[in-house]
């Protein structure tokens, strides 16, 4: 019987000691040292995000303001935020503080066109402790880790906790030293643009020496030292972020790319300074792949629910298996073609080699076909129904499983785009936070507030149109509409 208590009683002080904690957290979140998100995943790991959700805010009260005062500031987000290192706070004080400019009559006067009316707002408090403290003592760290090891689902980006520190951080500093960060590459792209634009009416017999000697070469070649200076702090901040989150964590596609443009930016210096194999078509093939490179990568700066690179992230997540066995059923026909075309090869140089062959499908497929080569060759039977399967196959059935796969992965992110858009944010800025020198950090420390504070608009004092049930309301009607009436012809 003593054996058969023993792990009912150790469930159940297990249970007590949990509840105990969860208890003990909760009342030590308001004064206790070391109550903050790290305590929480040291003393509650499974509990982390239930905690976030049910707990991680806290409304302090509520008050009116001017809509023309807060309206304008929260357009974009939904919130203000604001730093203390109380969790308590005067809140309405506060609040009107932040909000003095937008209070002040001549302000005032200036933006609102119609009328002024009363708004209520409500003042929340990020109930944790440090929530926006630097690296993995803070909460986005830790969360964008988790998250990127498949452990969590992207929708712990839009709990409000979590928003209102991504939020916090963005508007705080994160936008200013993204936008020096933009600065940075602006000057490479366009450093190296104009070199390309001078290499390609080089001279390339002349030496080093005697190039700079000319107008010309002198502004080649500081020009690409320019490029190369710009590009400096992005090998920083590449370098900062694989040993903050690891090679397994930093390893995608769009990484990869980033890296071969600072091999193809150092190969480039290299090989046009020391005038090695200048001549040869190497240098050239380099220069229009770094010119490619550089201009694709100008859409990781555009931070907006619509941007380019995590659209395409997605939809390329969503096609890749598909694109792959297109690819191999191309490559079938291709060698079918081949073998078929192995007696008119010299006449028909779209078959001559099994790639000419592959390409020729690829041209096939997005421009259409010339019936001529089919109708000419050896075996013209055997060819028309090959190309007429081909039709079939690749150009009705699979283009059109294309745009309905990709179409609907469309659909797909427009309808997360919110959370993807947050996401998005709390990357950038934990990628900005990481490469940040301690000593900025220290200097700055009302980048890192003890608390994070909040304002929204109550939803229910906000002056909107409800759409769909507009025109139910006239007549008194709730429940039938206008658009409804059978009777209309």
């Amino acid at each position: 019987m003593e054996g058969s208590q023993a792990p009912l009683l150790e469930r159940q002080n297990s249970s007590q000691t949990s509840s105990d904690a969860s208890e003990d957290l909760e009342r030590g979140l308001d004064s206790g040292a070391g109550h903050d998100f790290r305590h929480l995943i040291d003393s509650q790991p499974e509990a982390v995000i239930k905690f976030l959700e049910k707990k991680g805010m806290k409304q302090l009260g509520v008050f009116s303001v001017p809509d023309t005062a807060v309206l304008p500031l929260i357009r974009g987000t939904g919130m203000l935020t604001l730093g203390s290192q109380q969790r308590n706070i005067d809140f309405e004080p506060e609040w009107r503080r932040k909000m003095q400019t937008f209070l002040d009559p001549a302000h005032a006067s200036k933006k609102a066109k119609g009328w002024t009316g009363k708004i209520e707002v409500e003042a929340h408090v990020v109930t944790i402790r440090n929530a926006a403290a630097a690296d993995d003592a803070g909460l986005l760290n830790p969360l964008l880790k988790r998250w990127q090891d498949e452990a969590c689902s992207q929708m712990v980006f839009g709990l409000p906790a979590v928003q209102s520190v991504i939020n916090f951080k963005w508007d705080r500093w994160a936008r200013k030293l993204l936008l020096l960060e933009f600065t940075f590459y602006m000057v490479w792209l366009l450093a190296f643009q104009v070199f390309m634009l001078l290499f390609q009416d080089e001279d390339l017999s002349m030496t080093l020496s005697q190039l700079v000697e000319t107008k010309r070469g002198i502004i080649t070649v500081a020009s690409e030292a320019l490029a190369l200076l710009g590009m400096t702090p992005f090998i920083y901040i590449e370098i900062c972020t694989v040993l903050e989150y690891g090679p397994k964590r930093w390893l995608s596609i769009w990484n990869l790319m980033d890296l071969a443009t600072y091999f193809l930016q150092i190969a480039i210096d290299v090989l046009h300074l020391s005038r090695l194999n200048v001549r040869s078509e190497i240098l050239s093939i380099l220069v229009a792949s770094q010119c490619l490179l550089l201009w694709l990568k100008i859409q990781v700066f555009q931070p907006t629910k619509n941007a380019f690179v995590d659209t395409l992230r997605s939809v390329v997540a969503d096609v890749k298996w598909f694109l792959l066995f297109l690819v191999l059923t191309m490559w079938g026909f291709a060698g079918a073609f081949y073998i078929l075309f192995r007696e008119d090869q010299q006449q028909f140089q779209e078959f001559s080699t099994i790639w000419h062959a592959w390409l020729t499908m690829f041209n096939f497929m997005v421009s259409g076909f010339e019936f001529g080569i089919f109708y000419d060759c050896h075996n013209p039977e055997a060819a028309i129904c090959l190309v007429v399967l081909y039709m079939f196959v690749v150009a009705v059935i699979f283009l059109n499983l294309l745009v309905g796969i990709m179409t609907d992965s469309w659909s797909k992110v427009k309808d997360n785009e919110g959370l993807r858009f947050l996401c998005s944010k709390a990357e950038v800025i934990d990628e900005i936070e990481t490469v940040v020198p301690q000593w900025v950090k220290s200097r700055n420390p009302e980048w890192y507030p003890a608390y994070i504070h909040v304002l929204k608009v109550n939803p229910e004092s906000a002056d909107e149109v409800e759409m769909d049930s507009m025109w139910s309301r006239i007549g008194g009607n709730r429940e039938e509409s206008i658009l409804d009436d059978k009777t209309v012809r």
